[in-house]
């Protein structure tokens, strides 16, 4: 059988008491759950889980099952774009020629997370149609806009009703390549001069490839940070993700004090200087998938 790894995200990053739950109810279907990062600013929770397709489909509809059980879209809040309780579910293949694997296991999660009552989108290698494929596009416009496109006909879901679970929201199930969540934190309050950094580092706006960025401020931390995703390992480096962002903050008066990987990473992106090269302190050998397997 082939073994995948999937990484949901959860629309809470503050209870504990709710994150330990939905941990567990991840856990008790056969996947091994390798990691839970918690952000309170994000309010989000990234899980990173291990095993074959149909432990992998069980354990993310359990985990549906206990977020829309305990969290509650319309009242959440924080800074990370979102839409579901259990917003995203991607699936990953570990080796080459295992996407077929990867987008069978996201097609039938979504059937099961579908017969929750979940509006289901369909994104990356999973998706219905070559206009579909990008996350982003899913998520324009947030939650309140997403039902009104749902509703209209505009952007209808791939499973599930058209229109909103109650405290569920929606959620995007997608099977994509390896994808790296990084953040760098800047030595400023100052989100405008984050968000700039983001606008030139992500590809679209002239940065590496397979860069996409976002400038926020920490409300817990007194801090602006630029969170990026990395998909596209191959090209780019952690370490030239932060070679770019230290010239562009030096061009704007500031710096980079440090960086924080969320989740783990594939060991071929880490540079051979390892934590100090990207002024990671807090850089583990868990954190690296590698280990695991």
């Amino acid at each position: 059988m082939v073994r995948l790894e999937c990484v949901p995200n959860l629309s809470e990053g503050r209870r504990r008491d709710v994150i330990d739950a939905c941990v567990q109810a991840a856990s008790t279907h056969g996947a091994r759950v390798l990691d839970v990062s918690s952000d309170p600013d994000h309010n989000r929770t990234v899980l990173t889980l291990l095993g074959e397709g149909n432990d992998l489909v069980r354990a993310v509809t359990a985990l549906a099952v206990a977020a829309i059980e305990r969290i509650d879209v319309g009242a959440h809040s924080g800074v990370h774009p979102f839409l579901g309780a259990l917003d995203v579910a991607p699936f990953v293949p570990l080796e080459a020629g295992q996407m077929p694997a990867a987008v069978d296991a996201a097609k039938r999660a979504a059937d099961a997370l579908a017969a929750l009552d979940l509006p289901v989108l369909l994104y990356g290698a999973a998706a219905a149609a070559p206009g579909r494929t990008a996350l982003a596009d899913h998520r324009r416009g947030g939650l309140a806009r997403l039902g009104d496109r749902m509703a209209s006909g505009q952007w209808p879901p791939d499973r599930g009703p058209s229109r909103p679970h109650p405290t569920g929201g929606v959620v995007c199930v997608g099977a994509r390549p390896f994808l790296v969540a990084f953040n760098l934190l800047l030595d400023t309050r100052e989100v405008a001069v984050a968000k700039r950094i983001a606008a030139s580092l992500r590809e679209s706006g002239g940065g590496p490839p397979g860069v996409r960025a976002l400038g926020l401020f920490l409300e817990s931390r007194g801090q602006a940070q630029v969170s990026v995703n990395l998909t596209d390992c191959d090209r780019t480096s952690l370490l030239d993700v932060v070679n770019r962002a230290d010239e562009l903050a030096a061009e704007a008066g500031v710096r980079v004090a440090e960086t924080e990987l969320i989740g783990l990473a594939p060991r071929r992106v880490l540079p051979s200087g390892g934590a100090a090269a990207l002024r990671l302190p807090r850089l583990c050998n868990w954190q690296i998938l590698e280990t695991h397997l």
